[in-house]
């Protein structure tokens, strides 16, 4: 059984959440002193979490770490799209070509090419807000011009506003949908229905869409998750982005699923990894 209320101390292991919040936020070091001591705060200020990472991925890193060599290292075993194919049909109902499959350092780091890859000067970027910020660090990284489209909140329930995606995504110049799929920060789940309605607006306006689904196993019980590639079967311009990151408490191990579509798209990426 796992522990849920072991007590972690993650003082001197250079967290990000316990160590670096005075320097990344604040731009401060040590001599900022706060009302309260560091370790009564409650650190929600960054997307890691106090659970340890399970035993079984503690165990898969430990007989690695006694193979004692790490040297320039990508991912060739098959059975690592057997495992992940496997858990996105599990989970999801959904699978993808093993030939769809690249990896990045990241999520990020994959938007923030994608962007580039995808987009050409005087093209814009769209997204959902309120949004994940790194969504508009990528557009403005490219001098992209980002577009919002403002959900609808009633009383803190969250809704697309179609008349005005649809709108927006009508403008030529609008070459890119980046969606958050479940949504960062409402912790809105998408129904079928809306992801349907948003692929239709997609398709009608032959944009590009990437699908950030990295918080698709962070969910409560009773929803269930519907990638886009589940409704947009055939749509050849999608990226779907995941990651155990999340998922395990493993962001600092930097990797994240990238599954492209386009062959065109696929060689580009290949090509400068």
């Amino acid at each position: 059984m796992y522990n849920f209320d072991e007590i972690i101390d993650r003082r001197n292991s250079n967290a990000m959440n316990v160590e670096g919040f005075r320097s990344y936020i604040f731009h401060a070091d040590e001599s900022m002193k706060f009302p309260y001591k560091d370790d009564e705060f409650v650190r929600m200020w960054v997307a890691d979490m106090e659970f340890a990472t399970p035993d079984c991925v503690l165990d898969g890193m430990r007989r690695r770490i006694d193979r004692r060599i790490f040297g320039y290292t990508r991912v060739f075993d098959p059975e690592y799209y057997r495992a992940f194919s496997g858990w996105c049909q599990k989970h999801y109902g959904w699978t993808f070509p093993k030939s769809e499959l690249v990896m990045s350092n990241g999520i990020i780091p994959a938007l923030f090419e994608m962007v580039d890859y995808i987009t050409k000067p005087g093209e814009k970027v769209l997204f959902l807000t309120p949004s994940y910020a790194y969504f508009k660090y990528a557009a403005e990284y490219h001098s992209r011009e980002f577009v919002c489209s403002d959900l609808i909140n009633s009383n803190g329930y969250y809704t697309v506003d179609f008349a005005d995606l649809e709108a927006k995504c009508a403008d030529p110049a609008t070459a890119l949908f980046i969606l958050c799929n479940p949504h960062n920060p409402t912790g809105r789940v998408w129904t079928e229905d809306e992801l349907r309605k948003m692929a239709a607006i997609i398709e009608r306006n032959n944009m590009w869409v990437i699908s950030d689904e990295i918080h698709c196993d962070l969910r409560r019980l009773g929803t269930t998750h519907i990638p886009l590639g589940k409704v947009m079967l055939d749509y050849e311009r999608l990226v779907t982005a995941m990651a155990p990151t999340k998922t395990f408490n493993l962001a600092g191990m930097m990797i994240s699923n990238i599954i492209i579509r386009s062959e065109e798209l696929k060689a580009t990426w290949k090509a400068r990894h």
